[in-house]
């Protein structure tokens, strides 16, 4: 039977000495506390009665459980978690203040700061396959340190099964649509973070039906650049199989669509573990930035990848998009990869001719062949002709690759890499 727990100022729970009471949400009341035997300030979650007067535990220990899998520098650590008086208590780094207490319009530069950060504290929570539920400007935390980190995990689900049904919906306002029906994915956290950026950078929160473009659409356009407002346009997309799959999917997109004036120091990649491969990064992108004008960032393992490459060479995951990276106007439904308006067939995989629009304004193509049946050009590394769509047989080799694939005889280089992206086969 659960003890009755009345919340004061000054009131002792185990070590913890209530100061005062920060706030409360659906589930929990949050309370400044004192740490009497670290001599610390902390945040201290407790749950909220109902009607009858009883705390539900159940929430608490579910966050508990959630968290603790989680070690991120952007994501709310667990201090401490106990159970006094029968009652279900979190307590955790207590902050400055959350990005909901900021003023809106936010600096651009400080706002892709925040952005940046809880995208990458998203990606781990995504890798370990939880969903937020929640992402709203009250739970991210900006810390004293400068660190901006994702809190309150209580309504995240974990992902054991491809579809995911919850009855818990979020923060209205926040929310993504599907949300609404139970059925969360990490798009949705992706969709919620979106509505945020969207938010801080213009002022306006978008609401249902969400039709674009929102209101202060050109206040976003003149604060960044067009091509940021399409990966937010893409990230606001009401499926959600139109959206960025993943934080990390996500992230990687963001970097490549920030302007220049703000990618400089607000776009850092995912955390890595060791210097070295910075090194061996940039000593590739030096070596082939004549063959790789335009590198990104892989969606796996954040090496780089080009939009030729069937694969990532470096980890040999196939889940690369390149729809919203791609400089051509056009792109395939099939494998994700640019179309020039000269184009009929995708150069990349097998599938339907296009009827594109030949006036289209569209980058130059540098060709470096010609079809051995149509004698239309083809450009290195194409595996069809975009004209004919017949299989070109014959081995790519550019200088100054090291090494062919054993299998499909084209240039790769062992030294970097462990899969030859251009047939998917193991080259170490």
């Amino acid at each position: 039977m659960h003890q009755q727990l009345s919340l004061l100022k000054g009131r002792q729970l185990g070590k913890y000495r209530l100061v005062r009471k920060l706030g409360q949400g659906g589930y929990c009341e949050v309370w400044k506390a004192r740490d009497t035997i670290e001599g610390i300030d902390v945040a201290l979650k407790i749950p909220q009665p109902d009607e009858a007067g009883k705390r539900d535990n159940e929430t608490i220990l579910r966050e508990v459980r959630l968290v603790a899998q989680l070690r991120h520098p952007n994501i709310m650590p667990l201090k401490n978690a106990d159970i006094i008086r029968d009652h279900a208590i979190l307590a955790t780094e207590i902050s400055a203040k959350t990005l909901f207490d900021c003023p809106k319009p936010m600096a651009p530069r400080r706002l892709i700061t925040i952005a940046t950060q809880v995208l990458n504290g998203l990606a781990c929570a995504h890798r370990k396959k939880i969903i937020h539920c929640d992402v709203t400007p009250g739970n991210i935390f900006l810390l004293d340190n400068g660190t901006a980190a994702l809190g309150d995990f209580g309504i995240s689900v974990l992902v054991k099964r491809k579809m995911v049904t919850t009855d818990d919906i979020g923060t209205p306002g926040y929310f993504a649509p599907e949300q609404a029906y139970g059925k969360p994915s990490y798009s949705s956290d992706c969709f919620s973070l979106a509505l945020v950026i969207y938010e801080y950078l213009t002022g306006h929160l978008p609401a249902w039906p969400f039709h674009w473009p929102p209101k202060h659409f050109d206040r976003l356009k003149k604060r960044t650049s067009v091509r940021f407002t399409q990966f937010v346009k893409k990230s606001l997309a009401i499926e959600p199989a139109n959206r960025f799959a993943n934080a990390t999917e996500m992230l990687n997109a963001m970097n490549q669509a920030l302007p220049k004036s703000l990618a400089a120091d607000t776009a850092p990649s995912l955390p890595q573990k060791h210097d070295w491969k910075q090194h061996r990064r940039a000593a590739f992108k030096k070596r082939y930035k004549n063959i790789f004008p335009a590198l990104h960032r892989c969606v796996n393992c954040t090496e780089p990848v080009a939009e030729p490459m069937l694969v990532c060479p470096w980890c040999g995951t196939d889940k690369n998009r390149f729809e919203n990276l791609t400089p051509l106007p056009y792109y395939c439904p099939r494998c994700h990869k640019g179309l020039a308006p000269s184009w009929k067939y995708c150069p990349y995989c097998y599938g339907p001719s296009f009827d594109l629009d030949p006036t289209e304004k569209s980058p130059p193509v540098h060709y470096h062949d010609k079809c051995t049946h149509c004698g239309r050009k083809t450009a290195r590394f194409m595996k069809y002709c975009p004209a004919c769509r017949r299989k070109i047989r014959k081995p790519w080799h550019a200088w100054p690759f090291p090494h062919t694939c054993p299998s499909c005889k084209s240039s790769v280089d062992k030294n970097f890499w462990t899969h030859c992206p251009w047939c998917k086969s193991h080259i170490k």
